[in-house]
């Protein structure tokens, strides 16, 4: 690790805050901005933690540049999820241990937003919710996906309680010794989706945050940033080889778990994207299927596709997260379980 990124490090360390938010982008010219002024508004004086993988576009740099006051930038050139793996990246986590009460990484196409019981709002309240919350070593944030080209319409299924396990959690800082004393019973403990949080981090926590995860926006941009992370995942030369993208046989890439994940996450990629190139010319907008939606208005409230996904989305976001998924602990041996997606095969299976 260079001298110039232990020095962020102390940087970071320096800035005490009650919430840190972190981020991983690479040339993502049409959120970027966006996504800092979204999330200003929650953290006030505290400075967001951009880490860009080596970005070269200029527009990028001067959004940079433009709020260089307000973000600590860190310029990595490793694999782009490595910042979720601890092995690699536990400086960051030591960093953010001493300096926050809690913290999440979220992507460039992530805002956090926070549901008051009333409305969704997107400014400090969430965090003076945590300061209220210290007990709680986690939040689930439920991660939404808006409907195709509009911003403010999101998807919602009562019934899918994946939005919660795989949304992008915010982490209570004091686990942080828990997941460095992993390391040496482990590979690594993988810090991105809830699912995969140590089963030493478990405990009851309200589910009152959201992630507005807006994939669906603009399809050039989700093109673009699906074939840069096939590129570094070695599967095309660049984010513009879309020859390479025509040519690769998903039946030599198989559906893979933990210890392939590249491999995963690459067939997933390919997959979306080519959905997305095929559907670019498309004149037809695509419909919610069969489950309801949500539209944010201005005022933060919610408008629902009928009254019974409304009582449903209240009851959610008003309930703890391990009541939604009937956790036991009592049924989980401590020692065998690192995440909560294996404890879910476990309990299945008892």
């Amino acid at each position: 690790m260079s001298n110039s990124i232990v020095d962020l490090f102390d940087r970071i360390k320096k800035e005490k805050s009650t919430l840190k938010i972190v981020t991983k982008t690479k040339n993502e010219n049409f959120f970027i901005e966006k996504w800092i002024v979204h999330h200003l508004k929650i953290l006030q004086d505290t400075k967001l933690i951009i880490f860009d993988n080596m970005s070269d576009d200029e527009y990028v740099h001067g959004i940079y540049r433009k709020y260089k006051d307000n973000i600590i930038l860190v310029k990595f050139d490793m694999y782009m999820d490595t910042i979720h793996m601890g092995h690699k990246f536990i400086q960051l986590y030591k960093s953010l241990s001493v300096s926050s009460k809690f913290f999440t990484i979220i992507d460039s196409d992530e805002f956090l937003c926070f549901y008051d019981g009333d409305r969704v709002v997107k400014d400090n309240s969430m965090v003076e919710f945590l300061d209220r919350n210290m007990d709680c070593n986690f939040f689930a944030p439920c991660w939404m996906e808006n409907i195709e080209d509009n911003e403010r319409l999101l998807s919602f299924n009562s019934q899918d309680l994946s939005v919660f396990h795989w949304g992008k959690p915010i982490i209570n800082a004091k686990m942080i010794p828990v997941f460095e004393s992993l390391l040496s019973k482990q590979q690594y403990p993988i810090l991105h989706h809830t699912v995969q949080l140590p089963i030493q981090t478990y405990g009851k926590a309200p589910t009152r945050f959201l992630l507005l995860h807006l994939k669906n926006l603009n399809k050039y941009q989700r093109i673009k940033s699906n074939m840069q992370k096939l590129a570094a995942l070695g599967f095309a030369r660049n984010a513009n080889d879309f020859s390479a993208l025509l040519k690769i046989d998903l039946d030599t890439i198989q559906d893979a778990d933990l210890c392939t994940a590249h491999d995963a996450n690459a067939r997933r990629y390919i997959i979306e994207t080519r959905k997305l190139v095929e559907n670019l010319h498309a004149t037809t907008t695509k419909q919610p299927g069969e489950h309801g939606t949500v539209e944010l208005r201005d005022d933060g409230l919610l408008a629902f596709s009928s009254g019974s996904y409304e009582e449903e989305f209240v009851r959610m976001m008003n309930s703890d997260y391990f009541d939604l998924i009937n956790f036991n602990p009592s049924n989980v041996d401590m020692d065998n379980c690192a995440t909560i997606h294996s404890c879910g095969h476990l309990l299945q299976n008892k």
